[in-house]
């Protein structure tokens, strides 16, 4: 770009943004943010001359995580401003959709979802696997907020969708639809080794939140033999990781199977499944005439590799 186009860019950069957000920056501080470059996973990078959409997306992207370019007052609306302005004036598909999501969640912008779901949409049919996430999850479960109504079977194909185009946290949806029979036909053991694929292939809050849900797996017996001491170990990586529902539910997992108090200091050595309080309690347990452990508990077997490994560093649940 020419000197001379550069400066007209960065003025209309820097009356734009204070016009509509009433942010303020220095014509040095423009200079800088303009002339970034990113970089996309597949080496294709974006810079305001040669992909002035994905440099928006991207640029606000930056802005929005505050670690690379650090300073911007009101960091939040000037990165929304930048996702408006890839998504109104340069049609890019994920400028639209990370609009979307500022418009649902309320961030630099007034909370509007009906208005979140209109660009969704827009990213989706331009083939933004991220946009068809979000639609898709919103389908899945119906979402009266954003005007949204239930649609399992159009929601779980554009999940899959998604997940074709290499969208990780769509691949944790996929999983909960075979789990709860969703849009498609309930097949929980499906379900948990689609868990497994997510864990093993994902990072961050999307793999913390396939933990979470294994754990209930084990805790309720869904799609796997129910095991208290393995719910407890998959809750507790969860919650190693961040997940705050793991976090939550971490001491409720970790109660006695007979009297429900905390914390538990006794395993039962034979299945190494259930926990108790105290000796006193697994004793009871297990002589009592209705719903006794003895007539469930078995001898442990092996563990496959993939429940007794601790690949995230988590230490077992299991007390001493």
């Amino acid at each position: 770009m020419d000197p001379v186009a550069w400066r007209r860019a960065c003025v209309e950069f820097r009356l734009k943004l204070s016009r509509d957000t009433g942010v303020n920056l220095t014509a040095a501080f423009c200079d800088r943010l303009l002339d970034s470059t990113f970089t996309y996973e597949g080496g294709e990078q974006a810079t305001l001359e040669s992909n002035p959409g994905g440099f928006y997306s991207c640029l606000g992207a930056a802005i929005a995580d505050g670690r690379r370019v650090l300073g911007v007052p009101e960091y939040m609306q000037a990165a929304c401003w930048c996702f408006r302005e890839a998504a109104e004036v340069h049609k890019h598909p994920e400028g639209m959709d990370r609009l979307g999501d500022c418009l649902y969640r309320g961030r630099g912008v007034t909370e509007d979802p009906v208005q979140a779901v209109v660009w969704y949409q827009k990213a989706a049919d331009l083939g933004d696997a991220s946009a068809k996430n979000h639609l898709g999850r919103m389908l899945v479960i119906g979402d009266a907020r954003a005007g949204v109504a239930k649609d399992a079977a159009r929601g779980f194909g554009l999940l899959r969708e998604a997940v074709a185009q290499g969208n990780g946290p769509a691949s944790f949806q996929v999983a909960c639809c075979y789990l709860y029979g969703e849009g498609v036909e309930k097949d929980a053991v499906h379900g948990v080794s689609l868990l497994r694929q997510v864990i093993t292939q994902q990072e961050g809050s999307t793999k913390g939140m396939a933990q979470c849900t294994l754990s209930v797996c084990y805790l309720e017996g869904d799609g796997v033999e129910a095991d208290t001491v393995q719910a407890a170990l998959w809750c507790q990586r969860a919650a190693a990781g961040g997940n705050e529902d793991a976090i939550r539910n971490l001491p409720i997992i970790r109660e006695c199977n007979f009297c429900g108090k905390t914390p538990t200091h006794q395993l039962c050595a034979r299945c190494e499944k259930v926990r108790y309080c105290g000796r006193r309690c697994q004793l009871v347990h297990w002589n009592r005439e209705t719903d006794t452990h003895k007539g469930h508990c078995r001898r442990r077997v092996p563990r496959r590799a993939a429940e007794a490994s601790d690949e995230d560093g988590a230490s077992s649940p299991r007390a001493s």
